[in-house]
């Protein structure tokens, strides 16, 4: 790139500063430069936020009305979480919601309310699939839950059944 001379005029205080910036590898002009690529990305960076958020509005607080019909169900839950993603610093634009609500269809109808407490309570910025269990639930009718009772077994009669109730006691 081509590059122009400059002459500057500077008042002595920011010449000692120059100066002070400078070393035998960085010269006035490299310092110069420096400064001024700064400030050209900082501005850049500063357009490029403005550029998205005009078309991609924020949404400070979620409320009924943009939330589709097939999850005004969960809206309530959806609303109360949505303050606690923007106090995590998540993004909270309209095609943020849009892929939200778009996750939220993904998860099968019985776990999204869970999955919205799930992301309340943990204080969640995204929403997560259940986790489903790897060790498998024990059956309801084990044998082991069965209460014994002497009047099932087939065991000898007691003594007080025969009448020998006298040799017991003496």
């Amino acid at each position: 790139m081509p590059k122009e001379k400059l002459t500057l005029y500077l008042e002595p205080d920011m010449k000692t500063w120059l100066e002070s910036k400078t070393n035998p590898e960085l010269k006035k002009s490299g310092v110069v430069r420096n400064i001024i690529r700064e400030k050209m990305n900082v501005e850049s960076k500063r357009k490029a936020k403005k550029t998205s958020t005009g078309l991609d509005p924020l949404i400070l607080t979620l409320n009924a009305d943009l939330i589709p019909h097939d999850l005004k169900q969960y809206s309530d839950l959806l609303i109360e979480w949505w303050p606690i993603r923007r106090k995590r610093g998540a993004t909270c634009t309209i095609s943020v919601a849009e892929r939200i609500f778009k996750t939220l269809r993904s998860f099968p109808s019985q776990d999204r309310k869970e999955a919205l407490e799930k992301a309340i309570t943990g204080g969640w910025k995204d929403i997560y699939p259940l986790k489903k269990s790897y060790k498998p639930e024990e059956p309801k009718n084990h044998p082991a839950a069965k209460v014994f009772k002497a009047s099932d077994s087939d065991m000898p009669p007691t003594l007080k059944e025969l009448g020998i109730n006298k040799a017991m006691n003496g």
